[in-house]
């Protein structure tokens, strides 16, 4: 089984690029997701503001991850080695984008990844920290959170500034948890808009290109 992840969103990856080889799967067809650590969760539109070492795994043991740092689409001859793969430095590149970091995620006082019942609200903390880029400092940006695709408000709202921008450390909030059994993610997404209520009303979760996972919902 072999997995692939290439560039910016190798650093904290919604979903993996994946392939199978021969029965690595045991003849499922379902190729591993890959996810690292730290994570979550960074995302800008062209770099990051400063560098991560990060830890890439994937869901299967064994799984060989090609990965790449300059957002070019690995292949088998890329950098590569046998799930985890340790010490990946992702480098600093630009300060003038808009962009946010998420760090310290909990979902319920513990951790970012949980078992909740269906239809549950959990009560959640991060440390935030978003901006706007430099070619329009006075506009207003938020960070909106959700599950899957679905908006529920917004962590970040407002006059943002300039990257290193707002910061807000333990900012309290709650998710509430989908009625469907399974796996979810919860989600955020940059966008500049007027209000939150105007990020919303855009899906931003469904349909803006800086979407990052910085927690996960197990369903029973």
């Amino acid at each position: 089984m072999l997995a692939l992840a290439s560039g910016c969103e190798l650093a904290f990856p919604i979903e993996s690029y994946g392939g199978d080889d021969a029965g690595g799967d045991g003849g499922t067809g379902t190729p591993p997701k890959v996810f690292s650590s730290p994570g979550p969760a960074a995302a800008l539109y062209g770099g990051y503001p400063k560098s991560f070492t990060i830890t890439l795994a994937a869901d299967q043991p064994g799984t060989m991850i090609y990965y790449t740092l300059d957002g070019s689409t690995p292949d088998t001859s890329s950098s590569s080695s046998t799930t985890p793969v340790k010490g990946i430095t992702i480098s600093a590149t630009s300060t003038s984008n808009a962009g946010y970091l998420i760090t310290s995620v909990t979902l319920d006082g513990t951790s970012p990844v949980v078992i909740a019942s269906a239809g549950s609200t959990l009560s959640a903390k991060a440390n935030v920290q978003s901006w706007v880029q430099t070619s329009c400092s006075a506009c207003a940006g938020q960070v909106v959170f959700g599950v899957d695709t679905t908006d529920q408000g917004c962590l970040s709202d407002g006059g943002l500034g300039v990257y290193p921008g707002t910061t807000v450390n333990g900012k309290a909030f709650t998710v509430k948890v989908p009625n469907t059994p399974g796996v979810h993610e919860v989600r955020v997404a940059h966008i500049e808009q007027t209000s939150c209520a105007a990020a919303m009303a855009d899906m931003a979760l469904a349909n803006r290109p800086t979407r990052a996972r910085i927690g996960v919902i197990i369903v029973p």
